[in-house]
């Protein structure tokens, strides 16, 4: 995306001023360390709040004895997002001063993962009027396609479920019709559910042995 001077100068003051804050933890936190073992002799640890505006307005968190501070890093699980979060996590080891303990993994993409995204089921209530069309016109080896000239255009999936024996009865204009498509909808609804909560139990699982090889 292009940017005009303006706003690279302001993205710079931004990025400055947020690598200020970040020293300004990490030497309050040695400067802490330091106070727990007043023995050992070493230089003198000064937080550089002088560094930014931003870390001059949050003076007083790192002069005073009694403030006290946390650091939250919050990651995005979405893979487009990895290189942000990996970057995020090796801040926040930096600056709680165990960026020596942390390591990185690297692990393809379980298979059974990459097949859950590509065959992920749409439950019947996020329908559009297309899907419904197009499942008529499929379900049961097409036995309702006939039935897609009676479908009115608002119909969507959230409607259709919504809609009892008898409304769909009179949608076919045949009781025992009506009474198929609605088993028909709840047999798809069912299925599902049951494929999500497959998919979500082979998920945990994936997740379990990773972390059983991490740690193990």
């Amino acid at each position: 995306m292009y940017h005009d001077a303006e706003r690279r100068k302001e993205a710079a003051e931004i990025n400055a001023s947020l690598y200020a804050l970040r020293e300004c933890v990490r030497f309050r936190r040695m400067q802490r360390e330091a106070a727990l073992y007043p023995d050992q002799k070493g230089p003198h640890v000064h937080v550089p709040y002088r560094s930014s505006q931003l870390t001059r307005v949050l003076m007083e968190c790192f002069v005073k004895e009694e403030a006290r501070m946390a650091v939250i890093a919050t990651v995005s699980p979405n893979p487009t997002d990895t290189e942000h979060s990996i970057t995020t996590l090796r801040t926040a080891c930096m600056i709680s001063g165990r960026d020596k303990d942390c390591r990185e993994t690297k692990e393809d993409v379980p298979e059974i993962l990459t097949q859950i995204q590509a065959t992920r089921m749409v439950a019947p209530v996020h329908w559009t009027n297309e899907d419904v069309i197009e499942w008529l016109m499929k379900v049961r080896k097409g036995t309702f396609s006939h039935l897609v000239d009676n479908i009115p255009s608002s119909i969507n999936g959230r409607a259709l479920v919504r809609l009892t024996e008898v409304m769909l009865a009179n949608i076919c204009g045949d009781k025992q019709l009506g009474i198929q498509v609605y088993d028909a909808i709840r047999r798809e609804i069912a299925k599902v559910d049951e494929y999500m909560s497959q998919r979500r139990q082979e998920a945990r699982e994936c997740a379990t042995r990773a972390k059983s090889r991490q740690y193990g």
